[in-house]
């Protein structure tokens, strides 16, 4: 950490898995996992709303990047690794900005009605910045 005094000799650095732990106890504990948990609730509950011509899989694949976020992000958590974390991490934040792509498309579209692909576009913004802002925490973590 900036302005932390430099680390005696002979005393070690805490491993990757204690860093990690230092950022929550458990996966389910992160506010990022919970968001994407939330995100996947969402699409679940509104998809019998996305109408038309391959609704079916539109929506299959809304869910199955909806639910790579919480994925990936306890994926991450149980590396012992920050920079595995960090890379599931950038992986979670993807696969939100894929949702938000594919519901853009569906209201586009016409198979979903804007006031449901507003609510998730802004479920999976929020999931993905906050998917970020956990990558930079791990990050720091791991360079201090």
């Amino acid at each position: 950490m900036p302005g932390s005094a430099p680390q005696p000799k002979g005393t070690a650095l805490p491993s990757a898995a204690a860093q990690i732990d230092r950022v929550a106890a458990d996966f389910v504990d992160l506010i990022a996992w919970q968001e994407g948990v939330a995100l996947v609730r969402d699409v679940v509950r509104l998809a019998p709303q996305v109408r038309g011509v391959g609704a079916v899989d539109v929506v299959d694949q809304i869910l199955r990047a909806a639910e790579s976020v919480p994925a990936n992000i306890a994926e991450g958590y149980g590396r012992a690794s920050g920079r595995d974390f960090a890379r599931f991490l950038r992986v979670a934040a993807a696969s939100a900005a894929e949702v938000e792509s594919h519901v853009r498309v569906a209201e586009a579209s016409g198979r979903l009605h804007s006031d449901a692909a507003a609510a998730l576009v802004a479920r999976a913004r929020r999931a993905r910045a906050l998917a970020c802002g956990l990558r930079k925490s791990v990050m720091a973590t791991r360079a201090a």
